[in-house]
């Protein structure tokens, strides 16, 4: 009797300094992948999108081509921690397509130098086709070809645009003179 008590005893001890150790903004699956601390005025959520206004029909009637909707977003924690959004849409024939995705993982940020990287330790996405599709609305887990260090998001070149001293948006600018334009906004709700 006595011998089980004690065993009993030094279980919910190491239960209760396992929980104690634990710190609640760390639950999840984020990896312990690179990371850097993210500077103050970067802490939190950060989307950019583009929509294809031109797609879909003409007011003439006649079809103009397949139209599209991307968006990702980033929720940067102080301690190197990260969430990434991501929202898929395209129009073709008549049928639309959607993917959303979320994925944990750590973030290196360098201001100075202008780069983000992203490692994703974790993640599931779910789709729909509205033409059919046998797992319409089913979740399923990112396998390690999307995660990190096979699949590896490193944004160069980035303008982290300041006022008052903070950054208030970054942009990356591509060759064909587009750009994508990150900007604070509300973390998106499971």
């Amino acid at each position: 009797m006595k011998k089980r008590v004690a065993i009993l005893l030094f279980a919910s001890i190491v239960v209760s300094l396992a929980a104690c150790s634990k710190n609640d903004n760390e639950t999840g699956n984020y990896g312990k992948n690179p990371k850097t601390a993210v500077p103050e005025d970067l802490v939190g959520y950060w989307l950019a999108g583009s929509t294809s206004i031109g797609s879909f029909w003409g007011y003439d009637g006649s079809y103009q081509g397949a139209g599209f909707e991307l968006a990702i977003g980033y929720m940067l924690f102080k301690d190197g921690r990260a969430r990434e959004y991501f929202y898929y849409t395209n129009t073709n024939s008549g049928c639309r397509s959607q993917v959303l995705g979320y994925k944990e993982g750590t973030v290196e940020v360098d201001v100075n130098n202008g780069t983000v990287k992203f490692h994703s330790a974790s993640g599931n996405y779910r789709g729909y086709q509205s033409c059919g599709g046998s797992d319409n609305g089913k979740s399923k887990a990112y396998g390690a070809a999307e995660l990190y260090p096979q699949k590896k998001v490193a944004y160069e070149g980035i303008e982290f645009k300041r006022e008052n001293g903070k950054v208030k948006s970054w942009h990356i600018y591509y060759d064909d003179g587009s750009s994508l334009d990150f900007t604070k906004t509300q973390e998106p709700q499971q």
